[in-house]
């Protein structure tokens, strides 16, 4: 009786269910997962996008980087300082440089510029590497403090260096105009011109270094 009871409720349940009646059943709605998945899609390949790009961007830099330090580094680079190491009897009136046959600085000593300023940077630039000439021409007078007699007389010194500029390096040159010899040698001898030279490996910190001295202009 109660079995028979129950059929009839189960049976009377499913007629009114929507299914029975022809009415598609609710489905669960696909479309938010889904555009949730194409944005996440879409996402991961603008990243993919960026990283190539900041990728190449990053290798053209080096690319760069590595072309210029071999542009500098493929040549020679070069320093010419002029020193007036010359003693209290004598001014500096003019001087005047050459490399490789061409006029580099001509100075007069206008208001005792040459006086007050005992160093000069001549050059400090990317020079060829192989052979180069520096002529060099200085007029000195005699103060004539002490030894009176010295008073107006000028000497003209000049002198001629040779120096070979290698790849890869920063050769530095100090000319210096300076009092030779000793009381045993004449007013005449004592003006003269030496050169020291000295050899470094091409680097930022060395060329900083090397060229700390301010350039001068050409008059």
């Amino acid at each position: 009786m109660r079995i028979g009871v129950l059929a009839i409720v189960l049976a009377v349940s499913f007629m009114l269910s929507p299914v029975a009646q022809g009415q598609p059943a609710p489905e669960e709605s696909a479309e938010a997962p889904q555009d949730y998945r194409g944005s996440l899609r879409k996402m991961e390949e603008e990243i993919v996008d960026l990283k190539e790009r900041v990728y190449n961007t990053k290798t053209r830099l080096v690319l760069l980087k590595e072309r210029i330090l071999a542009d500098v580094v493929s040549g020679a680079y070069a320093v010419i300082v002029h020193r007036n190491d010359m003693g209290s009897a004598f001014t500096l009136e003019q001087m005047h440089y050459h490399i490789d046959g061409k006029s580099k600085l001509f100075m007069m000593n206008k208001d005792g510029n040459l006086d007050s300023n005992k160093e000069f940077v001549i050059h400090s630039g990317a020079i060829s590497p192989g052979n180069h000439v520096i002529n060099v021409e200085m007029v000195y007078r005699g103060k004539g403090k002490v030894l009176t007699y010295m008073k107006g007389y000028q000497f003209k010194i000049t002198s001629r260096h040779v120096f070979y500029a290698t790849e890869g390096r920063i050769i530095k040159i100090v000319s210096s105009g300076y009092e030779r010899g000793d009381i045993t040698y004449s007013v005449e001898e004592r003006p003269s011109i030496k050169f020291k030279v000295d050899l470094f490996q091409f680097s930022a910190e060395n060329l900083a270094k090397l060229t700390g001295k301010k350039k001068v202009d050409k008059e």
